[in-house]
């Protein structure tokens, strides 16, 4: 559940899959309290393939109710078939994107996802691949929305127009808002970018378009135990030295 994935369709257990109850030899969690578990990022936590291993995921969660398990799905709709028993209103340390990539997906998983029992709800509009309006979706009940491009050599464009207008939706609703990454093609005042993958989460960061999320990226109503180590210092490199978009 913790570590990369073979495919967004497709989903196995890594040799990471219980990182989250590994103890170092001192007995101590090796991963530390307050820490958010970022779950089957590359794939899909809802997929029918997980059906078999995901009882154990849930579990992980509930011993380490310390940390924070976020985990993004296509298929909203099925989640009410996969949660535990034990669910209820929904654990106070799980937290779930739903993704969508154009007005029909939005309109039609967003209305589902609203009406879940879920506690910590976020939106995340990617790959996007054309201008959405999500505004109807937005209140007090959506912790985030996240923005992004799409990734890949066949990765399809996405203009900044439609990134903007999404930020203006949230900051009309008072709702977090992140723009995240780029994308492989980036359109920019008509010209078209082909933006590096070490470069398109930088990229976007020096846009300082954000919108109530703190200096860890995440949003502000949301807390987490982060501290300075935990981010990569290349990263921040790499937005430093980016020259790709003037």
């Amino acid at each position: 559940m913790y570590g990369s994935e073979i495919g967004s369709n497709l989903a196995r257990k890594t040799a990471a899959f219980n990182l989250p109850v590994k103890r170092k030899r001192d007995r101590s969690w090796k991963i530390e309290p307050g820490k958010v578990v970022f779950t089957c990022f590359t794939s899909d936590f809802l997929l029918k393939d997980a059906d078999e291993w995901r009882r154990e995921c849930w579990q992980m969660m509930r011993v380490r109710s310390d940390l924070y398990f976020y985990f993004f799905t296509k298929r909203i709709d099925r989640f009410m078939d996969c949660i535990p028993d034990d669910w209820g209103s929904g654990y106070d340390n799980v937290l779930v994107g739903c993704t969508v990539e154009n007005q029909q997906m939005a309109d039609y998983r967003l209305p589902i996802f609203k009406e879940l029992p879920i506690k910590h709800k976020s939106i995340i509009v990617s790959p996007l691949i054309s201008a959405v309006d999500i505004s109807q979706y937005l209140d007090c009940s959506i912790e985030e929305v996240s923005v992004g491009g799409e990734s890949g050599v066949e990765a399809r464009p996405c203009n900044y127009d439609w990134i903007l207008d999404l930020r203006r939706q949230c900051i009309e609703k008072d709702v977090p808002f992140r723009f995240h990454q780029t994308g492989a093609r980036f359109i920019k005042d008509g010209k078209e970018y082909y933006i590096r993958r070490p470069f398109q989460l930088s990229q976007a960061h020096k846009a300082n378009i954000d919108y109530k999320i703190d200096k860890f990226y995440v949003p502000e109503k949301v807390k987490f135990e982060w501290k300075e180590s935990d981010y990569r210092q290349e990263e921040i490199t790499a937005f430093l030295q980016a020259d790709d978009i003037p």
